[in-house]
């Protein structure tokens, strides 16, 4: 059994009708509707918001730990001391030392980057990567997207002679490790302002930090906003405040003066490059190293200059993305005949011992979209189980995993996703007190899927204007949602399956009363029956190019038969 088509729809409060008939003065009711219910109440505060934070308004020394870093690294800069950047396989860690290698060779300083094996090693600070940077006489080792929890490994670095800076976004124990400096705007002692910045990004400032310090131009590292950018919309980090602006400038100089190493994983395409892309088509070309290969394929590329190297190592990513394409694909079909045989369980908890270690995240994020429950995947590995998992929404996945966790070697990670280590034996008994955690934690009104829309509409609203000015709020991403449109009792004047397999379907959405249609794409629709009769339809506006003419076009999250049971 999958999960039903049918969604219910979640509408927001009405907003103030005050601010509401304000900006309806200046733009078109529903984008007023859509602007009152973000919170602004003119349009100077929308173009305000629109810019983001200057960065030139920001001082790096107002992040905890910065000034002991930066003045570190201008002694080691000034001795000839080798840096050690070690960071995460993910495209966050990889950007943050490719922009930390450029920087810093740019900069006059000495440094060697390291990604460690994502098999031999695993996530985070290793003791291998420690021994690497003793080996090669490095003074100091800075730890990338990672090292806020590495204790151990940090207390081994210190051991071994290295001076340690942890320059970290993720949620921070109520201890800190045992490092020169470490830098995390999630620090409880943290007074930066900008809490929620990516891997990259708290390098960034420390790059900043580090060339005022030197007595360098820190504006030169604006010709590394572009990966920047891609980390910000790679990391799902909220696209407001500085990382809008950041992204915003990173973007600019992508469709301007593209680095030669991401327009080769971009390739050849008509029109601007989006956030979007970066998120869909460059990200997972950069994760399949990490996840087929070695992460430091992606570092190798990101830092080149000459473009012999360039265009092997962005075909290698290609080919480690067609293979990573494909493996999953198989993956995850043998993972929802799996899970079609224990759809009775709340937590879906599946395992084979042959699954990629990579793409167990992949596998439990499509069987969770398919069967709207928390999926936990798990491969084997040395005798061990590495799972992987994914929530549902409305539960809090950590601490269902932490209630479960007594039959698990470790685990980490959020609300959202996690992973963990189990010995095979112990398997049945998570899956038992997994299932009984979720259901005490995961509300019963959550477990119907949903969908949340942000304006009713009329489709005769629905205009070129209309998305002109929704436009303008791009980029889209965490902390700034593509609206949702919704339209109600509306007729389907068209369909027709299209795509390989015909799993898409194309529909023509008709207004009968004001003689109005709008054209639409449902991708993924599959084999389900097309609603009949009156329907509703929720969508997510953009604009369809066709032998040099712009059209509107709707692309459909849910589609079913008009119902007033499926508004709350």
């Amino acid at each position: 059994m999958s999960t039903p088509r049918r969604k219910w729809w979640t509408l927001p409060p009405k907003s103030d009708p005050t601010y509401v008939a304000a900006l309806e003065r200046q733009v078109d009711r529903p984008m007023a509707e859509l602007l009152a219910l973000r919170g602004f109440h003119n349009l100077d505060e929308v173009r305000d918001w629109i810019q983001g934070t200057d960065p030139d308004e920001v001082n790096p020394l107002d992040m905890a730990g910065m000034a002991e870093a930066s003045e570190r690294l201008a002694v080691a800069r000034a001795q000839g001391e080798l840096i050690f950047l070690f960071g995460d396989y993910d495209v966050d860690g990889t950007t943050a030392v490719s922009v930390g290698t450029l920087a810093l060779r740019a900069g006059g300083w000495r440094s060697e980057a390291y990604i460690p094996d994502r098999y031999r090693e695993g996530y985070g600070l290793s003791k291998a990567g420690i021994d690497r940077a003793v080996e090669l006489g490095a003074k100091v080792l800075i730890a990338l997207d990672c090292g806020v929890k590495a204790f151990d490994e940090i207390d081994y670095a210190v051991a071994q002679g290295l001076d340690v800076i942890v320059a970290d976004h993720h949620q921070p124990e109520d201890r800190l490790p045992n490092a020169l400096a470490v830098l995390d705007p999630l620090r409880s002692d943290c007074n930066f302002g900008h809490t929620y910045l990516s891997g990259c990004g708290v390098g960034f400032m420390l790059w900043r930090s580090a060339y005022d310090a030197a007595g360098l131009d820190a504006s030169e590292l604006d010709a590394h906003l572009d990966l920047l950018a891609l980390s910000i919309a790679a990391d799902m980090v909220p696209m407001v405040g500085l990382n809008r602006r950041w992204l915003i400038q990173g973007m600019e100089l992508i469709n301007t003066k593209p680095r030669p190493a991401l327009q080769a994983l971009i390739g050849e395409r008509r029109g601007p490059v989006s956030a979007r892309d970066l998120s869909f088509s460059v990200a997972p070309k950069i994760n399949a190293a990490g996840r087929m290969d070695h992460g430091l394929r992606a570092v190798q590329l990101l830092t080149a200059t000459d473009m012999g190297p360039i265009e092997q190592y962005s075909q290698d990513l290609h080919d480690l993305n067609t293979t990573r394409r494909s493996t999953e694909r198989r993956m995850v079909d043998e993972a929802l005949e799996m899970a079609e045989e224990v759809a009775d369980d709340l937590a879906l908890v599946l395992y084979h011992p042959d699954w990629h270690k990579g793409i167990v995240g992949l596998i439990a994020q499509r069987v969770a979209e398919r069967f709207y429950r928390p999926v936990v995947a798990f491969t084997e590995h040395e005798g061990v189980l590495s799972g992987s998992a994914r929530s549902a929404p409305g539960l809090d996945l950590y601490a269902a995993l932490d209630d479960a966790s007594a039959h698990l070697i470790q685990f980490g990670g959020h609300k959202a996703a996690a992973g963990m280590t189990c010995m095979p034996e112990n398997l049945d008994e998570f899956r038992i007190a997994l299932n009984a955690a979720v259901d005490r934690r995961w509300p019963e009104a959550m477990r119907q899927p949903q969908i949340s829309v942000d304006v009713v509409l009329r489709i005769d609203e629905v205009t070129p204007r209309l998305l002109q000015l929704q436009d303008r709020l791009e980029p889209f991403g965490v902390g700034n949602p593509a609206p949702v449109w919704g339209v109600r009792g509306v007729e389907l004047a068209y369909t027709k399956k299209v795509g390989a397999e015909g799993e898409h379907l194309q529909v023509e959405l008709f207004d009968p009363f004001r003689q109005r249609s709008l054209r639409g794409i449902y991708f993924q629709w599959g084999d389900d029956a097309v609603p009949e009769g009156l329907v509703d339809a929720a969508f997510q506006l953009s604009w369809n190019e066709y032998r040099g003419e712009r059209s509107v076009q709707a692309r459909l999250l849910d589609l079913q038969p008009t119902s007033g049971q499926a508004y709350l």
